[in-house]
């Protein structure tokens, strides 16, 4: 028989209504022996109801306090659910909001949702890549921007300084768009070096700053509202209720999303750009000046240059292949820099589905796809401008087609001009050539070897240091934060695995494997088109989408394809789980002997706390929910300090 006093003691103590009262009702109301079936902290028997007594085994639990005891009904408790939903679950969700999507449609804006919310370390990797590509490109560019500012060649080249200094801002605000470069009509080489376009520079580094996105009023408050409601949990469970179950349930529901808080305020920090389109827009709302492609008739006033929307730096849309335009090597006069047609250019598919993956995609979230094809693009414009500064320094002046058909050494730089920067005017071969461009050695490229040095198109080993140091990152992140959570469900007695510290670790899991599936399809969409890119170069009029695949090649974009299409299933898969397991908790779901009895990883071993109350657990409890606290808390700030070193930038920018 128990012992009606403590259990009347024990009964005052619980929350009124609670699954625990309902199960010790069950066990006086359908005869149970109160001398077997009892377990002490460790979930050893005992043979009385004591105060060592803490619950029952699992076994025990199964036969009173099953759903045909406590039916499941009653675990319900609206003003429990409206609460827990009103204070540790739309908080975060309305927080995604500020996670930047800027993808330009409804359904990519849902998967770029998906995948942040579905893999804390896939956005984490994206941002960090984000951030160390523009340590690695003010690194870059520092040497260049200080051989611009030489007397010699600010003297000779006026303004050559601010428009590298603008490139520089275009790619560092760039890395959100599938940005590439085209020396078609000669366009590139004459952004770079025709003086009138030191007005388009300078003109689209203030439209890209324009259109930076900044910290909201609605950001503030949200994030004020999630991090109050976070903070609020855990002073009630240090304060009032240290050790109740539910309370240890709130933080660690917390703990998981609590990620959002210094990866928002890391892309706020890095910067993105506000809208999908505000970078196009910046690139073709200005004409530039284009030297003109010869032969040609000289114009009456004989200009060698003439203006129009540029094409030297574009967006790829969403029918592009992602190869950059190739100069014809087949053109009927020396020097003809113009584009053999369009086939090319449309999508390569495998299966109706995109080759090129989530590089060629819009969106700050697709970072970590666009690592190769970005550093390309930034070694291109580096060693092109690195070319003319050099070549201004010199004293070496563009020369024209007719001089190279001639067979006369460039022009020497002539001083006498009244206005030096008419040194630098020519056709599009001449200023093609001045920046290092032939057809024959020099085609650009966007996907890059996957060795050798920026200057010969490959990737130096800075670029896979980068890729591990956002790795760690990411994990560092996901588990940082996951890890907290999981370690507040397995700690609060019962000790063990169960139905929620499993949940946080599937969560967890299955967030680590998105982002490697992603990973991988990267690498292997990456190498798909680096063999299509080379067939491209040596054959620009042969439309790929009809040629035939080797076997290898074939097998390349099968991987590709499927890789990403596993993890994106993955992350979309995560997202629901993760709100699927928090609305399960707060209707009570979890309220039963399987999950309390942590059946799934101590089996018929489970036990479930029946007879302590929060005031017992503290004890318990202290020592880990402090530390899972201080951890979660340690994860934050050392991550928002990695992301806050973009703050730390040259004199100059």
């Amino acid at each position: 028989m128990a012992n009606s006093t403590l259990l009347a003691l024990i009964n005052d103590t619980l929350v009124p209504d609670s699954w625990e009262v309902y199960c010790i009702q069950s066990l006086n109301d359908n005869g149970f022996d109160w001398t077997s079936g009892l377990v002490d902290y460790n979930g050893n028997a005992v043979s009385s109801l004591t105060n060592l007594t803490w619950g029952i085994t699992i076994a025990t639990c199964y036969q009173f306090c099953k759903a045909n005891h406590i039916p499941y009904a009653w675990n319900f408790q609206f003003n429990d659910f409206a609460a827990s939903m009103t204070n540790y679950l739309f908080p975060w969700l309305a927080l995604t909001a500020q996670l930047p999507f800027e993808t330009g449609n409804v359904f990519s804006n849902l998967m770029s949702f998906c995948m942040a919310l579905g893999s804390p370390a896939l956005i984490t990797y994206s941002l960090t890549i984000t951030i160390l590509n523009q340590y690695w490109a003010q690194a870059r560019f520092r040497t260049l921007r200080d051989d611009a500012g030489d007397e010699r060649v600010a003297r000779r080249f006026r303004g050559i300084a601010e428009r590298i200094r603008a490139a520089l801002y275009l790619l560092r605000e760039a890395q959100q768009v599938p940005l590439r470069a085209s020396q078609v009509g000669g366009w590139l080489a004459s952004l770079i070096v025709l003086p009138k376009n030191a007005v388009w520079w300078e003109r689209l580094k203030m439209r890209l700053q324009a259109t930076r996105r900044g910290v909201t009023a609605s950001l503030v408050a949200q994030m004020l509202f999630a991090v109050t409601a976070y903070l609020f949990t855990v002073i009630a469970a240090f304060k009032a209720q240290m050790g109740d179950p539910e309370t240890a349930l709130q933080i660690a529901s917390g703990s998981l999303w609590i990620w959002l808080i210094p990866v928002i305020s890391g892309w706020l920090t890095v910067g993105t750009q506000s809208t999908h389109h505000s970078i196009e827009d910046a690139l073709k709302q200005d004409q530039a000046e284009r030297g003109r492609t010869p032969p040609f008739l000289t114009a009456p006033n004989g200009s060698l240059t003439e203006s129009a929307i540029q094409k030297g730096l574009f967006v790829l849309n969403d029918e592009s292949s992602g190869l950059p335009p190739q100069p014809s090597q087949n053109g009927t006069a020396v020097g003809d820099f113009t584009a053999p047609g369009v086939g090319h250019t449309k999508r390569l598919t495998w299966n109706g589905c995109n080759v090129g993956g989530d590089e060629q995609l819009k969106g700050p979230i697709y970072n970590y796809a666009r690592l190769f094809t970005w550093c390309q693009l930034a070694s291109t414009l580096h060693r092109t401008f690195t070319i003319a500064v050099n070549k201004v320094d010199r004293g070496i002046a563009c020369g024209s087609l007719d001089q190279y058909v001639a067979g006369q050494a460039p022009p020497a730089w002539d001083e006498q001009l009244q206005n030096q920067d008419e040194n630098l005017v020519s056709d599009s071969f001449g200023t093609g050539r001045y920046c290092g461009f032939d057809l024959d050695e020099n085609a650009i490229r966007a996907y890059p070897y996957w060795t050798g040095d920026e200057e010969h198109n490959g990737l130096s080993a800075a670029v896979y240091k980068r890729i591990i140091g956002a790795a760690f990152a990411a994990l560092f992140v996901q588990w940082g934060t996951t890890g907290a959570s999981v370690l507040i469900a397995y700690k609060t007695p019962t000790v063990g695995i169960g139905c929620r510290s499993a949940s946080y670790l599937l969560y967890g899991g299955l967030g680590t494997a998105c982002w490697l599936f992603l990973l991988v399809s990267m690498l292997l969409s990456h190498a798909a088109m680096l063999a299509y890119q080379e067939v491209h170069i040596q054959h620009p009029s042969i439309d790929l989408r009809k040629r035939q695949r080797g076997p290898g090649l074939w097998l390349l974009c099968a991987l590709a394809v499927t890789t990403r299409y596993i993890g994106k299933t993955l992350a979309v898969v995560n997202t629901i789980w993760l709100i699927l397991s928090s609305l399960l908790e707060f209707v009570g779901a979890l309220n039963n002997c399987w999950c309390k009895g942590d059946a799934l990883g101590l089996h018929s071993k489970g036990w479930v706390v029946l007879f302590k109350n929060s005031t017992d657990l503290a004890i318990a409890a202290q020592d880990i929910w402090g530390g899972a606290f201080a951890m979660t808390v340690g994860v934050c700030i050392a991550s928002y300090f990695l992301f806050a070193l973009t703050l730390i930038k040259d004199e100059d920018d």
